[in-house]
């Protein structure tokens, strides 16, 4: 898909902003943070209170590949690979009604940041760049990570721009920290996959030809996001949370916050083993090898391609 000069410079002004707007209510959420009163806080690892906090905010500012705690994926933006076990920053702080409506600026600030890169995801720029020797070759690059590169931010890691602080609604009890397993398969359409292939250009011929040979009948492939390994909690709260639920399970990659309240008392924490345990294969209903080379799409097993197309 070809990009007029006025599309591309709407879109950097619009990623622009956001990340104006994430950089600020990070400082601000920080210096909440940083100078408030009567904090509780607990992470794994750190001694002391004020330790505590800086490895917090430290957690919450780790945006760049290189970040201790930030995404070392090249391709994070399309996040279709395989993700190495991260263990993140493990516990929770109980802050004021002050700083929780920091941290939602936070957090909504991400969720436009996310809102402008999904909508340019699938779009591509060829762009001269320097080989390992110094040359200068074209490569087809994610138009995002070309505005990025323009902004200065080369390095930022979209996934983790992109994590919300978690933000309890109610006084936890007890936490419980476990590794959780997840593979993802996405069923997708013959048009969009082909549409997908298009704005990659020349390079996805093949797979284009690929696509158009399959029979009639076969109206969906499936987009496999392979194996990866995240943190979860199990959180039980002290009676129930805003929500009405007494127990909640989240991703947890990042210190938690909860409203402290009058209460002076941290939850129970249990932290997990220091690395994942393996898993076992599942058997599938997708075929082995897979079908297109540029786009990370395979062809449901004979067995499952009726239940595919419904």
């Amino acid at each position: 898909m070809a990009t007029r000069i006025s599309d591309y410079d709407e879109h950097k002004r619009a990623v622009a902003e956001a990340l104006r707007e994430l950089d600020r209510t990070l400082d601000a959420l920080v210096q909440a943070l940083s100078h408030g009163p009567d904090i509780l806080v607990e992470v794994e690892g750190a001694t002391g209170s004020k330790a505590a906090v800086r490895r917090v905010c430290d957690a919450y500012l780790a945006l760049d590949h290189g970040d201790a705690n930030a995404d070392q994926e090249a391709d994070d933006d399309e996040d279709d690979g395989a993700r190495k076990p991260t263990r993140g920053v493990l516990g929770v702080v109980g802050v004021n009604a002050h700083v929780l409506a920091r941290a939602q600026d936070v957090n909504a600030a991400k969720e436009q940041l996310q809102s402008q890169c999904t909508r340019i995801k699938h779009r591509h720029l060829r762009i001269p760049v320097p080989d390992a020797r110094g040359r200068k070759v074209v490569k087809l690059l994610p138009m995002a990570r070309v505005i990025l590169r323009e902004l200065g931010r080369p390095s930022l890691s979209l996934l983790a721009a992109y994590r919300k602080i978690p933000i309890l609604t109610g006084r936890p009890r007890r936490i419980a920290y476990t590794w959780s397993h997840t593979r993802a398969v996405y069923r997708k359409s013959r048009d969009e996959l082909m549409g997908l292939l298009e704005d990659l250009g020349p390079a996805a011929e093949v797979d284009r030809l690929r696509l158009r040979s399959l029979p009639p009948g076969e109206t969906h492939l499936a987009w496999l996001r392979e194996h990866y390994t995240h943190m979860r909690a199990n959180v039980w709260f002290d009676g129930v949370d805003k929500r009405n639920r007494g127990r909640a399970q989240l991703v947890a990659r990042l210190p938690m916050l909860f409203p402290a309240g009058r209460s002076r008392n941290l939850p129970q924490i249990d932290y997990p083993d220091t690395d994942p345990q393996p898993q076992r294969e599942r058997e599938g209903k997708l075929e082995p090898k897979r079908f297109l080379e540029s786009l990370p799409v395979y062809r449901y097993l004979p067995t499952g391609r009726h239940a595919a197309r419904r």
